[in-house]
């Protein structure tokens, strides 16, 4: 890789993904086998091994990926005590796992991005929902694999292909279900997604809220990026398909520019109104953010016959507008809005672990062009500390801002 460029991971998912697919490519694109051994050993996951093999699909090579116990395949509901993990207990694994506060963040987001997934289908709180085969010994490792994974590479910025979910039906413990199954719907909506002319489930649970989760960008403006491909991994899926390698692929690449600045293209989506009250923009805003929107912001102004008003604005990935701004006119009650195409200047980020005498604090670092932008610690982690200890905030702030220094 060259030294200060901004890395890009990128996957071609014309196969579908799960879990032990992204795993086996990121194994294969060089991560070591033996952080995930200690993950799991930190994980407190019993009589579990890791299996790492190279294999073929079709005519294709590269990494299979398995959890096993006793030397057989750990399979999702077949797993002991798989129907007796709620999305709590699951929390508490990874946060008392001590993995790095980077590596813990991006796991509970996945679970808890899954969790909300699965209350929906289900029509349950969602502290109430038992995950079954993705509480099983395999997910787990699947999902915080793949958060130490990110945490490996530190990308700036994660793209995908059209996701390929194939179609029919998949028998899951809960009976036949149409593909993509209700949670793996659920979790691709505004993703691009094709059948792929194949017949059964060719994105699981598992490998579609790694997207959902971690993916910045999809084609077709994901192939526009510039990009220098560095390296490749591929991870094999578990069966053989008729037509196709039943893989996929992750290429490691940096981001190149003009003048070497990661330039990348945004969509703007502007409304005004002037009949919605504070909570109802306020819970506008939530609502958008967590619906992928990178950014979302009111401010004053002043609209025709004197009144007064608030615009909104939201930032985000192209491919996304149009969900977001059917969002947007939903929440706002605004009869129309504005979209504009513009290329926005990103500082390349990571989050980076210190250790302060209140415990690990992530720390957020930006860098434009090798250039440090400064460093922050991450909101979450010094809330919690402060919670957990009875500590001002500022006190543990400061802590870890000396830390990072």
């Amino acid at each position: 890789m060259v030294a200060g460029s901004p890395v890009l991971l990128h996957m071609d998912c014309a196969s579908g993904i799960s879990g032990d697919m992204f795993l086996g490519a990121c194994l294969d694109l060089g991560l070591p086998v033996a952080m995930l051994e200690e993950m799991v050993e930190r994980l407190g996951l019993d009589d579990i091994e890791l299996q790492v093999r190279h294999s073929r699909r079709g005519a294709l090579a590269g990494m299979r990926f398995s959890v096993l116990r006793g030397g057989r395949p750990v399979e999702g509901e077949d797993a002991e005590g798989a129907s007796h993990r709620n999305l709590p207990m699951i929390l508490g694994m990874i946060e008392r796992s001590g993995l790095a506060a980077g590596a813990r963040e991006r796991a509970s987001a996945l679970f808890r991005r899954l969790g909300e997934a699965e209350a929906s289908v289900h029509g349950v709180g969602l502290d109430e929902v038992h995950f079954h085969e993705v509480g099983a010994d395999d997910s787990i490792v699947d999902l915080v694999g793949a958060a130490c994974a990110i945490e490996h590479f530190a990308p700036a910025r994660v793209s995908c292909s059209t996701v390929v979910v194939g179609s029919g039906t998949v028998r899951t413990r809960h009976g036949v279900m149409p593909v993509p199954a209700p949670a793996t719907a659920i979790l691709l909506q505004g993703v691009p997604i094709s059948a792929g002319g194949v017949k059964g489930e060719m994105t699981t649970p598992t490998g579609a809220v790694i997207v959902r989760e971690l993916v910045d960008s999809f084609e077709p403006s994901a192939a526009d990026v510039p990009r220098r491909v560095e390296d490749a991994g591929v991870g094999l899926g578990s069966r053989e398909v008729a037509d196709r390698p039943n893989a996929l692929r992750l290429q490691l690449a940096t981001l190149e520019s003009a003048g070497g600045l990661p330039w990348n293209r945004v969509a703007v989506l502007e409304c005004q109104v002037d009949d919605a009250t504070g909570e109802a923009i306020g819970y506008g805003v939530e609502a958008l953010l967590e619906a992928g929107a990178l950014d979302v912001f009111a401010a004053p102004l002043q609209m025709k016959k004197s009144r007064p008003g608030v615009a909104v604005t939201v930032i985000c990935r192209p491919e996304r507008a149009s969900g977001l701004a059917e969002r947007l006119l939903l929440e706002t009650g605004s009869l129309g809005c504005r979209r504009t195409v513009v290329d926005r200047l990103e500082a390349e980020r990571s989050i980076v672990p210190v250790s302060t005498p209140f415990g690990e604090v992530g720390v957020k670092t930006a860098a434009i062009g090798g250039r440090s932008l400064g460093a922050a610690p991450e909101y979450e982690d010094v809330r919690r500390i402060a919670r957990e200890r009875g500590i001002p905030f500022r006190t543990i702030y400061r802590a870890a801002v000396s830390a990072a220094e």
